[in-house]
């Protein structure tokens, strides 16, 4: 059994949490959290609980699951590397990108065991998407559509330092850009407001936005982003091309109710961010211990580069909405 402990136990890092303690090849050696009443369901488990990092670090596990809060990634990343221990790490990799850039360099130099935790690239239907892309099945794809409202905001205060919209939420879909695309961006132009929380003006970050973006091969990629459904999470992908269409469908929780035949009223909402990608934590934990156990990186796992990429576009985005300026990328 590979021993690997999670750092960090907010939303995410539970379900990472509670994956490992149910693997059939791994198992939850440790958690970190300085809340008490996060830690407290694990204390009756035999995983290890600690508050402080490095005390967690001095046990030597196998590997690590980095799930903290934004603001703590680019340290204890950076200890992990000094340490050389592996290890899988939620989106972004540091707060800002010069750290990050810092830390692909000394890991990669080291040929550690690193990845970004970006799992939509696990959903199944995106990766069939991808497959069909990349395969040709609709000859020359020239639009690529991604839109993900989510069921509701994020506090003022969260935001303050996880990257905002587009660092926290966009930065997935930047990177299925490029993932599905199988190209680079080139430009971007995008355009923010705030209309569900008048906080984020507080903290100069936007809750609503639309972003275009060219790719080095000319199709050109569109995002619809929103921190507030009334619906549940509504996230749906569109590519267009010569001979065709591929998209993403959503599965109701509910029933659908007919009014005289021509309207449809839904009784139903869409399932949640957590219900609906499950599967895809329980498919990226395996994609990171296969990749631990080989040495070979996973064909599907986003490298440590893959993750630096989606944040400088995120970034790029930022800026432009704030400037309303088209922001030139380097690949």
């Amino acid at each position: 059994m590979t021993d690997v402990a999670v750092i960090g136990l907010g939303a995410v890092g539970r379900i990472h949490a509670k994956n490992l303690l149910v693997h059939e090849t791994a198992q939850l050696s440790a958690v970190c959290d300085p809340r008490p009443m996060a830690t407290s369901e694990f204390s009756e488990t035999d995983t290890l609980v600690f508050s402080n990092v490095e005390d967690l670090l001095d046990t030597g596990p196998e590997a690590v699951i980095i799930s903290s809060s934004t603001a703590t990634h680019g340290d204890i990343v950076g200890q992990c590397v000094e340490a050389g221990i592996p290890f899988l790490c939620e989106k972004p990799l540091a707060q800002d990108i010069e750290t990050a850039a810092r830390i692909v360099a000394s890991a990669e130099s080291k040929g550690l065991v690193a990845a970004t935790a970006l799992n939509r690239r696990f959903d199944s239907q995106y990766t069939a998407i991808r497959n069909a892309a990349v395969n040709g099945e609709i000859g020359q794809c020239e639009l690529y559509c991604f839109t993900s409202r989510s069921t509701s905001p994020p506090t003022v205060e969260f935001s303050r330092t996880s990257g905002g919209l587009f660092a926290e939420k966009g930065s997935h879909f930047f990177d299925l850009a490029r993932w599905m695309s199988g190209a680079e961006p080139v430009e971007l132009s995008a355009m923010g407001s705030v209309m569900i929380d008048p906080g984020f003006v507080e903290i100069g970050e936007v809750d609503t936005a639309v972003i275009a973006m060219r790719m080095d091969n000319g199709a050109l990629c569109r995002f619809d982003f929103s921190w507030r459904t009334a619906y549940g999470q509504d996230e749906r992908i569109e590519v267009h091309g010569e001979n065709g269409l591929l998209t993403s469908h959503q599965a109701h929780v509910g029933t659908d109710v007919m009014s005289d035949g021509r309207m449809e009223k839904s009784a139903h909402v869409l399932a949640t961010w957590q219900e609906r990608f499950a599967p895809t934590y329980k498919r990226e934990l395996d994609a990171f211990l296969g990749f631990l156990a080989s040495g070979k990186p996973h064909p599907v796992l986003a490298t440590l580069s893959d993750g630096l990429r989606a944040q400088r576009i995120g970034e790029a985005a930022k800026t432009s909405a704030k400037g309303g300026a088209v922001i030139k990328l380097n690949s």
